[in-house]
């Protein structure tokens, strides 16, 4: 929903790009919720996890360049409620493609979808083959498929992640939540289930518990030098974990190392300039054998790309090969004529076949870039973080927040808001997110801010799960104080420093929004040595983005124009790179040593929305599979 908010003021544009010089801080960063966002305060309080894959309308024209299209196929929405976001990412293994089952447009029946492409100019659902998540569970991001042969195991596993539906109750049953399923699909028309919700059971306070952290992606590979099979995981509730499993017994997962932050010694990934880069956590990753060697490619958001050595896996072993910086300003913006930071969000990444190169997806849902700053008070100046809820008008180029909030507390029925109008401040706890909206929405507000409460992570951002006509953000707890005026609040002492009273002064404040692009991609040039404990090197070459993902008139009514996942060609020489662009629609770029070229663009009649790309072999023939959110798969092949 779009609106114009009675809370608009007009900013001249250049006063906003004067806000993006290295080195401010009025920069704030909301695609993703902090490493430090932690869990709900109580079962239910509406906490949404790192998702961004919401629905988008809108599509750019048809077009078919440099790329045949072999052959689709629509799935079946178990529940019957259509195929709007129901597909997320796609696998292979044979004559057959699998295609995760998210949870739009609701999250009942999700889990993964089974399509025979043994004729892939007639590809079709079999539908008695659906493998379904434990209720309350759906799949998305990083499904894998692998071969094993060992004492333990011989068939073939898929492997598929698990996170928890949003408003979903607490489970009751033990073992019921997030980790890994993995399923036998030897015979892929009659897969077994082997094991469900194998993952990290370690909350983040440290303490054991009775359901797996919910995980957003995960690869596995086996180490021909040991035998062992180990599947590596994105934990969503330790965000800046790297867990790795041992699932040489698929059966009978092990946990072997959840220690492992980039964001620390040794490793130290993240980057102090520009200073809007502070979300730096794991997103995505795969392992590949270079000489000697297991090396993993993760996608460390803010924190760039990273090159680990994992041939031993174990704590204390993993050691850093290279990662990647980004630049002071975003490239494809000043080029543009705009001096900007980057945006981060190192998403995906894929290293060349014979490893000196790779291509790097920057996943970006939104082309508009957040300011958030105090303007009034012992702390004005102060920039901030503030993330919009799930189901309220984004702050963008037709809504702002701008005014002094009244402090009304935690905004619960129990206490409930004074009436009043302009911008609420509320505090975290006691009720839900939406009972606070809802509250402040019938005692007169127009728009709400929401500060984190006193607990150990009250630095961290969430998203809350909410959704009503106003704009309504979430901040942190340092960010509250001081917009109260609270004096010498720092980030050391703001999680344990009380709020002032209800009704206490609060500082003036704007929050606006000023274009910057969605996400493209990024071509590295990679020196990796063969041997183990070798350092290497990560150089970029060059960005890529679709020109329209650059353009303001394209920011709205068109669907969403990020990157978002990349295949290379596994032929030597070939030198091609095979890109879901949402619904910037499926990409071809050539990729050599000075350049990302595109060779070859489709979208369907009536529009895309591609999330996975697989390189694949049916027969003696290689394919293109990619996953279309609102439809199933299609089959291509390069015309180039």
């Amino acid at each position: 929903m779009r609106r114009r908010s009675p809370l608009l003021i007009a900013v001249p544009l250049a006063a906003l790009l004067a806000l993006f010089v290295p080195g401010t801080t009025a920069i704030a960063h909301d695609d993703h919720p902090d490493p430090a966002a932690g869990r709900e305060m109580f079962p239910g309080e509406g906490v949404v996890h790192g998702d961004q894959h919401g629905l988008s309308q809108g599509h750019l024209p048809p077009v078919s360049r440099g790329v045949k299209l072999i052959g689709k196929a629509e799935v079946t929405n178990p529940s019957g409620d259509g195929n709007d976001g129901r597909v997320a990412d796609v696998s292979a293994y044979g004559n057959y493609a699998f295609l995760t089952a998210f949870r739009e447009p609701t999250c009942e029946q999700a889990g993964a979808h089974v399509i025979n492409i043994a004729d892939p100019t007639h590809p079709f659902e079999v539908q008695s083959a659906f493998m379904p998540t434990t209720p309350n569970n759906y799949a998305g991001e990083g499904s894998d498929v692998l071969e094993m042969d060992n004492a333990f195991f011989k068939g073939v596993l898929f492997m598929h992640q698990n996170e928890t539906c949003p408003g979903a109750s607490p489970p009751t049953a033990p073992r019921t939540r997030g980790g890994i399923n993995i399923w036998n699909i030897s015979n892929p028309e009659h897969p077994q289930l082997l094991v469900a919700h194998a993952g990290d059971y370690t909350a983040p306070n440290g303490a054991l518990e009775n359901q797996a952290n919910q995980t957003h992606s995960q690869f596995a590979w086996t180490n021909k030098f040991d035998g062992r099979t180990y599947v590596v995981l994105v934990d969503d509730e330790e965000l800046t974990d790297v867990d790795i499993m041992d699932i040489t017994d698929p059966r009978n997962p092990v946990m072997v190392n959840d220690t492992l932050d980039l964001g620390e010694a040794p490793f130290d990934v993240d980057q102090a300039s520009p200073a809007n880069l502070t979300s730096v956590f794991s997103h995505d990753m795969m392992v590949q054998r270079v000489g000697e060697r297991y090396v993993m490619n993760m996608s460390y958001w803010d924190g760039g790309y990273v090159l680990l050595d994992v041939t031993n896996p174990t704590p204390g072993n993993v050691t850093l090969i290279a990662e990647s910086d980004y630049a002071q300003l975003d490239e494809e913006r000043l080029a543009r004529g705009q001096q900007i930071s980057p945006e981060g969000n190192g998403h995906q990444s894929e290293l060349s076949p014979n490893d000196k190169f790779m291509v790097a997806t920057d996943e970006d849902f939104n082309p508009y870039r957040v300011v958030a700053t105090i303007t009034s008070g012992p702390y004005a100046g102060t920039g901030y973080t503030a993330t919009s809820a799930s189901g309220t008008p984004p702050v963008d180029a037709d809504t702002t927040i701008s005014g002094t909030p009244t402090f009304v507390g935690l905004g619960c029925t129990a206490s409930p808001p004074p009436q009043g109008d302009g911008v609420a401040l509320v505090e975290r706890g006691v009720c839900t997110f939406q009972e606070k909206l809802d509250n402040i929405l019938a005692a007169g507000y127009d728009a709400g801010v929401v500060f984190n409460a006193v607990r150990p992570d009250c630095l961290g951002q969430v998203t809350m799960l909410a959704a009503g006509g106003i704009p309504f953000v979430f901040v942190n707890r340092l960010t509250g104080l001081q917009l109260l005026g609270v004096p010498g609040v720092t980030e050391a002492n703001a999680c344990a420093t009380a709020s002032p009273a209800v009704g206490s002064p609060v500082a003036s404040t704007t929050i606006e929004a000023v274009f910057d692009g969605w996400g493209y991609i990024r071509l590295f040039d990679t020196h990796i040595p063969g041997e183990v404990g070798t350092p290497g090197s990560i150089t970029q070459i060059d960005t890529f983005a679709i020109p329209e993902a650059q353009d303001p008139a394209y920011a709205v009514g068109f669907g969403a124009l990020s990157v978002h996942e990349v295949a290379i060609d596994p032929t030597p020489g070939k030198k091609l790179a095979f890109v879901s662009y949402y619904a910037g629609g499926f990409r071809i770029l050539k990729y050599d040593n000075n350049r990302l070229t595109e060779v070859g663009a489709f979208i369907d009649q009536g529009g895309n929305d591609f999330w996975g790309v697989e390189v694949h072999n049916i027969g003696n023939e290689q394919y293109v599979l990619a996953s279309d959110r609102d439809f199933g798969l299609y089959i291509f092949q390069p015309d180039v």
